[in-house]
């Protein structure tokens, strides 16, 4: 029987448990196998080092040109002081004696410590429909009379709790109050307030407009606490985070947050299509992570203008999900020591010598976790922020290669082998 060519394939038998005569099923595909011969490792150790040294040092380079001042906070300042006398913690500090601070742009970041964004059910504890406006209906202006099933992403954690409207009744019977957006991840947010001055007068870098919202309780010239721009990416701002209007937050919103708090839209302040009224017994702070975050009731004006009732809306609309700050937050560090970016300073705004204070309103706690807070601001250059790491690991892996070369080109001048030698070759073993 004549057999096959050597390129068609041929069929195993019925029944047959051979593999197929293929170059895939028996391994005959085109592979390059290089012979590691001396000269051949001597060279690409040699290329290896003669490349990374140089890259380190630019790096290393770069990193050095990178200004950067950490102003550790946490000790300082404390939530629980902030709580008690409702006084800012104002910390003084000065520049290094460096041009590049007013030449350059500053970037201002939050680092926190031994805080681990990275556990499995925190990262899992959120809506990503809820917070796109998905599962919402937020375009238009309809009753929510149930709360949606993207509750459930929340792992039914601060997803709900019973409303604070009912203290004094019957807890068993009262209605639940779904937070808007809800999950760890949100009710956790870093939410401390961070101002720059010098002499009084704010930096720039902060959006401005607050202090002329009725209710806003900012002194005038206070520049917004929250609301940032330019600090989120672009496809946080475009795609994954939208919030409700007006008119949509005035039926199913049955609390919202307040200025500080980063609430949902400022023409609520307005006073023209609802009534806002101050609720005593809802928590500010970001430890109590079942209990309301809310800061107003929402009422809606009587067919007959004779005045407002409150609404039967369904959620607790305690933060703007438009807030770059909160999308910021949202995109969960993988370390448990992390920088989340915070303002940007135009360059022309600081001064290298000169002294500054870094106001803060104190309301994130670190001490039940044991971590730490800082305030960093920091130049950038094109490797990014300041990171002499980076540049070290380079020289380091560049220095070993150039190392391993002279041992292997020693070795080979010294104790020459003949490639395939058979007389290496012991049959007898």
């Amino acid at each position: 029987q004549p057999s096959m060519p050597p390129t068609a394939t041929a069929a195993a038998p019925h029944g047959s448990r051979r593999p197929i005569d293929s170059a895939f099923k028996q391994q005959k595909l085109k592979a390059w196998q290089p012979i590691l011969t001396p000269k051949y490792v001597i060279s690409c150790f040699t290329i290896i080092g003669a490349v990374f040294i140089p890259i380190g040092v630019a790096i290393m380079m770069a990193s050095k040109d990178v200004l950067e001042v950490v102003i550790s906070y946490g000790g300082t300042c404390k939530a629980d002081r902030y709580r008690k006398t409702g006084l800012p913690c104002v910390i003084p500090f000065t520049l290094s004696n460096n041009d590049g601070w007013n030449s350059r742009d500053v970037y201002v970041y939050y680092q926190l410590d031994n805080f681990y964004q990275n556990h499995r059910r925190y990262v899992q504890s959120r809506a990503a429909r809820q917070l796109s406006g998905d599962d919402m209906n937020i375009d238009t202006s309809g009753v929510i009379s149930s709360a949606f099933a993207t509750l459930s992403d929340c792992q039914q954690f601060a997803d709900k709790y019973t409303d604070p409207g009912t203290t004094g009744k019957d807890f068993a019977t009262a209605p639940s109050v779904y937070n808007y957006p809800c999950g760890l991840v949100a009710a956790s947010m870093f939410n401390d307030t961070i101002y720059i001055d010098r002499g009084g007068v704010h930096v720039e870098g902060w959006k401005t407009g607050c202090d002329t919202l009725p209710g806003s309780g900012l002194a005038p010239g206070t520049p917004c606490p929250r609301n940032a721009e330019g600090v989120a990416w672009p496809s946080d701002v475009d795609k994954k985070f939208r919030s409700p209007g007006v008119g949509w937050i005035s039926k199913n919103c049955r609390y919202v947050g307040g200025i500080d708090d980063g609430f949902i839209d400022p023409a609520l302040y307005a006073g023209e299509k609802v009534l806002l009224q101050p609720v005593a017994n809802c928590t500010l702070g970001p430890s109590d992570f079942t209990g309301p975050r809310c800061k107003y009731r929402v009422h809606l004006p009587r067919a007959d203008g004779s005045g407002f009732d409150p609404n039967h809306g369904i959620y607790n609309c305690w933060h703007n999900l438009t807030d770059q700050d909160f999308m910021v937050w949202m995109r969960v560090a993988a370390l448990p020591s992390f920088r989340k970016l915070f303002r940007k300073i135009p360059s022309g705004q600081l001064h290298g010598g000169a002294s500054y204070n870094l106001t803060i309103i104190d309301r994130f706690p670190v001490e039940p976790f044991g971590g730490s807070k800082s305030v960093v601001l920091s130049t950038v250059s094109w490797i990014g922020g300041k990171n002499d790491f980076l540049g070290t690991a380079y020289v380091a892996v560049g220095a070993i290669c150039v190392a391993l070369a002279l041992v292997f080109l020693v070795a080979h001048l010294v104790s020459p082998r003949k490639l395939g030698d058979p007389a290496y070759l012991d049959f007898n073993k």
